[in-house]
């Protein structure tokens, strides 16, 4: 679903027989499953679909099994930093236990159960970090209707976004339906989102993500939100459909005040920066492009 060639870092979809068994030494990479259905254990603690099984790079590693098979999402980060042990172990954990937390603080439309532990959040109306030194992996809930008219971007962290549930849209990237993954590379703003039905999401991060997140006005972000939301309808379950293809990139494109704002400086930034030495509108993105902008003090690719 994801690659970065510079780390080895990966996010796949696997799936084990009955009868399964294997075992994970720990020492390549923090290895990470969240079970669309099917059944593993991790040293005897079983869990079934929603369930969710951390085996910590450095922390032993462990026998794995599965009884009647499982479909997953797997999470492969090589030397992701995180908290010592014991605050980072082995964990075997089940969403529908975990108690819900706002993930804008002081704020509700979008809440979100934790899966990698620990997993700080701001205080009410502070800013600060979302998740550990190595970024969070969150079991997320989008409220139905819900819209935001503005573009963000993340200065710290890679975000990758998977579809379990629901819809989303996201201007000039697309609508997502079931098993859709967007990614947005540090540095890179984002557009626009809005959901009818509402969503359940994973999201995941390499980093530790800001808050609050940096916004910059979109022309007729909300308009656009707006009309999607009266055009889709609630008798079939959305699709996914790219951006190129969707309706709404035609009817973007023939507003003349988004034709303006892309050619003024603001935007042509595609970068947190505002300045990518290039006139080209939208550039392809991922983990790879994400790692060129960790730890620049410039925020400019010079590769």
């Amino acid at each position: 679903m994801s690659h970065d060639p510079r780390s080895g870092a990966r996010t796949s979809v696997i799936e084990v027989p009955p009868g399964w068994r294997g075992r994970s030494d720990g020492r390549g990479a923090s290895f990470e499953l969240f079970l669309l259905s099917g059944d593993m254990a991790l040293d005897g603690a079983r869990v079934g679909a929603s369930g969710y099984i951390h085996l910590p790079q450095g922390c032993g590693g462990g026998a794995l099994a599965s009884t009647a098979g499982a479909l997953a999402l797997a999470f492969w980060n090589p030397n992701l930093p995180a908290f010592p042990y014991p605050c980072t172990r082995n964990r075997t954990l089940r969403a529908w236990e975990l108690p819900w937390v706002d993930s804008v603080p002081g704020s509700h439309g979008v809440r979100h159960k934790s899966l990698r532990l620990p997993d700080p959040t701001p205080e009410p109306g502070q800013e600060g970090f979302d998740g550990g030194p190595g970024g969070y992996l969150r079991f997320q809930c989008i409220e139905p209707g819900l819209i935001a008219a503005e573009e963000h971007v993340h200065h710290e962290c890679f975000e990758e976004i998977i579809l379990l549930a629901g819809d989303c849209f996201l201007l000039n990237e697309g609508q997502m339906g079931l098993g859709s993954v967007v990614v947005h590379p540090q540095e890179w703003y984002h557009a626009p989102f809005v959901s009818r039905s509402g969503a359940i999401i994973l999201v995941h991060t390499d980093a530790p993500m800001g808050f609050p997140w940096p916004p910059r006005p979109y022309p007729h972000g909300a308009e656009r939100a707006a009309e999607w939301l009266d055009a889709t309808p609630w008798d079939s379950v959305t699709p996914h459909v790219p951006w190129a293809e969707h309706p709404m990139a035609a009817v973007q494109e023939a507003d003349p005040a988004y034709r303006a704002w892309r050619e003024t400086g603001a935007g042509r930034a595609l970068w947190g920066d505002g300045d990518t030495g290039t006139e080209v509108p939208f550039l392809p993105g991922g983990r790879e492009t994400a790692s060129r902008f960790r730890a620049s003090w410039t925020r400019k690719d010079e590769a």
